[in-house]
């Protein structure tokens, strides 16, 4: 219950001077009303001044709120409205957060140019290669890890300002915090409008809050102001989502997202950046709960901070066969654990190496008009053993013409489309040997492309694949992915055997397609990891999974 005051408070709210930032101080002064009669104290921050560049590169700290904390600790003002997230972890010593209002929206969402729609595209309904506008680094990253293919150009202004910018046709697409867009009501007609699952699109820690700032001495406006305007609850998941960013070690250009949902248990939601904290780990989401917001932060956080897969993001609670051999697609399989698949190898095949005489020196008595045609990196891995010969070198796929890099040999020719489309890609002088170092069992689209071109291709079987034994499938696959048609041939029967099926299955390659549709299994698609680098996968499981409906 209100006290009753002998006379009426006259207050100076600090406030920014965007549409936004006065929406929120006059929202603070409503609320103080009757008791309180404020005057608003427009002022100018950092932030505000250079907005042509990235906040990435402005130096220093409090870009949106150094301005306002000097008025306060100069007494021009008496209170300073924030945006939560705008305030840097470390605060001034004669200041506090006497109260936090209830809490706005703490979504995302994504505008969209009509034209630039495209309502199957992979996590998010944009046109390949769409450019996105944000000039946030947590935006950006989450972006690049849901779509590799997006274009991220920096994003400057107020809201209103980085809506126009999508209207002028400046971006595709631009991502911005919900709250924001609620508050202010803006006109979005023309223009589709997605919002975001914090799930896999977690926003920033505090977002949808607002700050009132005082000076610590002000002990009866700091009453004052927790007595009309604090909600406890959302000061402690507040605290929560803040502490996680301070005990990651990061400001404003770390790129992670921190949210708690819900009041007990408690979760806590949260996605850090590749790379962090040490190179080479991908960026990756976590979720955690606990009975207190404090707990499931902390909880989450250890899952960001270890570096192992944390079977969260967007395919989190989906598991993937993939089967073949123990070393088939391992970037596929690292980017789906990377969105939070739990991937199976399901081991149906392993090698066993052929003893291949002198092919080192069958390497080196080719000359500059000869090829030599990779199509596996197990076949490739036997190119360690021998100096890079003068003949140019083709490879299928990335991941073969990466274990041929490794060995230390330059590629020439990489076939992005499979092994009958480099071979009618490839140019071969007459007279020239194609050599075609190989599993003993191959016969395919190789052969049959040279053939018609009455090119000879000199088959040297350096391996051989076997099936094991007993090939263990998870019967708990949603989706399994067949690597090759060996991998068909070996295992089709204990799918059969197992009584369930995966909800998707999958095959790399057309020869694998054909396998499996010889089997009597059915496939539901069809891909080339090495034409798109296993983007075709991703997108296939995506539209099964995760679906996107326009907000309005």
């Amino acid at each position: 219950m209100k006290q009753q005051r002998p006379t009426k408070l006259k207050l100076r709210i600090g406030t920014r001077g965007s549409d936004l930032a006065l929406w929120q101080a006059r929202y603070v002064a409503s609320t103080l009303a009757p008791e309180a009669d404020c005057e608003l104290v427009i002022l100018k921050t950092k932030g505000d001044i250079i907005d042509h560049v990235s906040l990435v590169e402005v130096e220093g700290k409090a870009f949106f709120t150094a301005e306002l904390e000097e008025a306060l600790v100069e007494k021009r003002v008496d209170l300073a409205v924030h945006s939560h997230k705008d305030l840097p972890s470390e605060m001034r010593p004669e200041l506090t957060i006497a109260a936090i209002p209830p809490r706005a929206a703490m979504h995302e969402r994504l505008l969209v140019r009509r034209e630039s729609l495209e309502p199957d595209g992979t996590f998010l309904p944009l046109k390949h290669g769409a450019t996105v506008g944000t000039s946030s680094p947590r935006r950006q990253e989450q972006l690049e890890s849901l779509r590799p293919d997006l274009k991220i150009t920096q994003l400057r202004g107020n809201v209103p300002t980085r809506v126009k910018k999508l209207r002028d046709g400046l971006y595709d697409a631009i991502v911005l915090a919900s709250a924001g867009l609620d508050r202010l009501a803006l006109d979005l007609s023309g223009l589709v409008d997605y919002a975001l699952p914090i799930e896999w699109f977690v926003p920033a820690p505090a977002q949808g809050a607002l700050a009132i700032q005082t000076r610590k001495a002000d002990t009866e406006l700091i009453a004052f102001l927790r007595e009309m305007l604090h909600d406890e609850s959302v000061e402690r998941a507040v605290a929560a989502e803040r502490e996680l960013l301070v005990r990651s070690g990061g400001g404003c250009s770390l790129p992670l997202g921190a949210s708690l949902v819900g009041k007990g248990p408690f979760t806590a939601l949260a996605f850090l950046g590749k790379d962090r904290p040490k190179l080479g780990l991908p960026a990756r989401w976590a979720r955690a709960a606990a009975d207190t917001p404090e707990h499931a932060s902390a909880l989450a956080l250890e899952k960001l901070m270890d570096g192992r897969v944390t079977r969260h993001g967007p395919f989190g609670g989906k598991t993937v066969g993939l089967c073949g051999s123990a070393e088939a697609n391992v970037e596929l399989g690292a980017r789906l654990e990377a969105l939070g698949a739990t991937v199976v190898r399901e081991i149906a095949i392993e090698f066993e190496e052929l003893a291949t005489p002198d092919l080192a020196a069958s390497f080196a008595a080719l000359g500059g008009h000869d090829v030599i045609v990779f199509t596996s990196p197990h076949a490739a891995q036997r190119a360690k053993s021998a100096k890079r010969p003068k003949a140019r070198i083709a490879a299928v796929g990335r991941a073969t013409a990466a274990a041929l890099e490794h060995a230390g040999w330059k590629v020439d020719v990489v076939g992005e489309q499979g092994a009958g489309s480099l071979a009618r890609a490839l140019e071969v002088e007459t007279g020239a040997r194609v050599l075609f170092p190989c599993a003993e069992e191959t016969v395919g689209e190789l052969e049959r492309e040279f053939a018609a071109r009455a090119v000879r291709l000199e088959r040297v079987p350096v391996y051989r694949t076997r099936p094991v034994a007993a090939p263990a499938l998870d019967p708990r696959a949603d989706v399994r992915v067949y690597t090759s048609p060996s991998a068909v041939r070996a295992a089709a029967a204990a799918e059969k055997a197992l009584g369930t099926h995966p909800r998707l299955r999958l095959a790399l390659g057309d020869a694998t397609a054909s396998a499996l549709q010889a089997a009597g299994l059915e496939v539901d698609g069809v891909f080339h990891p090495s034409s798109d680098h296993g983007e075709g996968v991703i997108q296939r499981l995506a539209k099964a999974f995760v679906r996107l409906e326009p907000s309005r």
